[in-house]
């Protein structure tokens, strides 16, 4: 009888244990909560649903209908928490799909960046390039909840040798060699690609960026072989030497930058990458047979097209003379209207940051671009924010629409974003896995020197804010041959010296340089040359008080570089009262590429 006993009383321990876990279970599910008193759009673009509702349990959305279906049927929960928002309109978490967070990394400013989009309605982000070391740690602190951002996805940069010279990954790899990083490695065509891709993998990446310098044959090795790693591919829409018909046809799975499909009607292309090439607009429009093969490519293949047309009106409103934006606006503004309706996917993709005083995130700058350009219309618009920018990301079984089991992601408006795209500004509450955020509580953590640094060339009287902003604005001098910005950008003193290329003697002092470029052609005013003048290899080593530039410079056409002239070019900035200015300036002279 004991031993009977004793094994009854184990037996019965047994049942209790296995019954444990189901009772915890069922004691600590959340409850069900079901929101309602708004309009809904879904991000499929299907037509809006008045009075509508939606139930969640925890951070999982149960069902999507009319309060009606969810709260008056025969099947309505008699249990749930029943929340009644009050009115307005609610949409799917908004998704960035072209930001840059961690060029040159910096935290504090990077979370208050994220911080202002999470509290604009943004919910997931796409980063196209930046330094994989801190991309990664946002992408986890964001998934975790341990900062209050968008979830964030980042890629892996591939790009040819040559591109590797570009200020960009040198600072994202910064303490390494750009290209020899698994973030930004330089391809050629003895690479192993199944190593590479594996490395990019292993960076915590969702996809692969193809940038520039890389042939036809290179972007379809990469495309394949990231696919058969499952990994998502994004590339430049025209990656150089690669033509933009040729990156569709290999399989990558969005190209940026509508502009840039331009190159496809040009008889020649650059055989090497410049971040200021542009090609020759008027020759072809929008309507152009060219375009159509190209969209119907991009259909077919369900290749997607990320625009970024507000960083393309953004520069022109920035620039005195168009051309220096390498972009016609107009062209482009056409071109998305007609890819949209050809049936083209569209993901919006802002690709800068709004001034740190500016309440609400650029994302909003790209769906205002789209709508008030006629691209699309304000529904499209949405869509191309939610779903859209979640499948270009590859990851629209989670993000972008709101339906059963899906995560909690989703904003309240209080006014129609279909009567005015502006509207989305119009932010009441943000859910982000289903935390609950007031635009109410909303304050900027930007820095004041955040605020400083993010002013353009422009904002600093006769000099420039940054060594960047400076080398912009001589490089826009020479583009235009605008005598004027002599005076604004070289300091105003006889210690100025210049070793021009086609002299033998020093150059000294401000009315000598002057002199100089006026008899180069230089007007006041300026005007448009034949020829240009560009970089290359460019390196800056900034001192705070004074900064050093190397590069090499080119000068002629751009297409036809083999004819140009060009050799190494050293400046020397100095931090003045009014911005940095140039002191000093080197042109050496090599012979022409042959």
């Amino acid at each position: 009888m004991h031993i009977f006993l004793r094994r009854l009383s184990v037996s019965f321990a047994a049942v209790l244990l296995a019954a444990a876990p189901a009772a915890a279970q069922r004691a600590t599910q959340p409850p069900l909560e079901v929101f309602h008193g708004f309009t809904l759009i879904d991000g499929t673009g299907r037509p809006p649903i008045a009075d509508a509702a939606i139930s969640v349990r925890g951070n999982s959305i149960v069902t999507v209908g009319s309060r009606r279906e969810l709260l008056s049927g025969p099947s309505a929960p008699r249990n749930a928490i029943v929340i009644n928002l009050g009115g307005g309109w609610v949409i799917p978490g908004l998704v960035d799909a072209h930001v840059h967070l961690s060029t040159t990394p910096d935290r504090a400013t990077t979370e208050a960046e994220l911080f202002r989009l999470l509290h604009g309605g943004v919910t997931a982000v796409r980063d196209m390039a930046g330094d994989a070391r801190a991309l990664a740690s946002l992408a986890r602190d964001s998934r975790l909840g341990e900062i209050d951002a968008p979830d964030v996805y980042f890629s892996a940069v591939m790009a040819g040798p040559p591109f590797m010279s570009d200020p960009r990954p040198q600072a994202a790899s910064a303490g390494e060699t750009a290209g020899d990083v698994p973030w930004i490695q330089a391809i050629t065509p003895e690479t192993d690609i199944v190593q590479a891709v594996a490395r990019a993998k292993g960076t915590y990446a969702t996809g692969i960026k193809i940038m520039a310098d890389i042939s036809a044959e290179g972007v379809a090795r990469i495309t394949e072989e990231a696919h058969r790693q499952g990994m998502q591919v994004w590339a430049h829409s025209m990656v150089v030497p690669a033509r933009p018909i040729q990156g569709i046809r290999s399989g990558v799975d969005v190209i940026s930058h509508a502009c840039d499909l331009a190159w496809e009607a040009m008889a020649e292309v650059p055989q090497r990458y410049d971040h200021d090439m542009r090609p020759r607009y008027g020759s072809f429009t929008a309507d152009s047979p060219v375009f159509t093969e190209v969209f119907t490519e991009m259909r077919a293949r369900g290749t997607i097209l990320d625009p970024t047309l507000a960083t393309y009106a953004r520069a022109e409103r920035q620039a005195s003379d168009a051309p220096t934006t390498g972009c016609d606006l107009g062209f482009a503004r056409e071109l998305v209207a007609r890819a949209a309706a050809e049936g083209v996917r569209i993901a919006a993709g802002s690709d800068f940051a709004t001034p740190p005083d500016d309440p609400f995130p650029a994302l909003y700058l790209e769906l205002e671009e789209l709508v008030t350009s006629g691209a699309l219309s304000p529904m499209d618009a949405i869509v191309a924010a939610t779903s859209g920018a979640a499948e270009a990301i590859g990851v629209q079984d989670t993000y972008g629409t709101l339906a059963h089991a899906r995560p909690v992601n989703f904003v309240l408006l209080r006014e129609s974003p279909l009567e005015d795209i502006a509207n989305l500004r119009s932010v009441v509450s943000v859910w982000k896995n289903a935390v609950r955020y007031e635009r109410t509580a909303y304050r900027s953590r930007f820095q004041p020197s955040d605020a400083v640094a993010a002013r353009p060339a422009a904002a600093v009287s006769g000099g420039a804010a940054t060594p960047n902003a400076l080398l912009d604005a001589w490089i826009g001098m020479w583009r235009r041959y605008d005598l004027d910005g002599v005076e604004e950008l070289f300091v105003a003193d006889d210690a100025l010296t210049y070793f021009a290329s086609d002299r033998e003697r020093l150059i000294e002092g401000i009315d000598a340089v002057r002199a100089y470029h006026a008899d180069l052609g230089f007007v006041p005013g300026g005007f448009a040359p034949e020829n240009e003048l560009w970089l290359e290899h460019v390196t800056i080593a900034d001192f705070g008080e004074s900064a050093v530039v190397g590069a090499m410079w080119y000068f002629g056409n751009r297409v036809n570089r083999q004819a140009a002239a060009r050799g190494p070019m050293t400046m020397v900035l100095t931090s003045t009262s009014s911005g940095f200015k140039i002191s000093h300036l080197n042109f050496g002279n090599y012979a022409p590429e042959r």
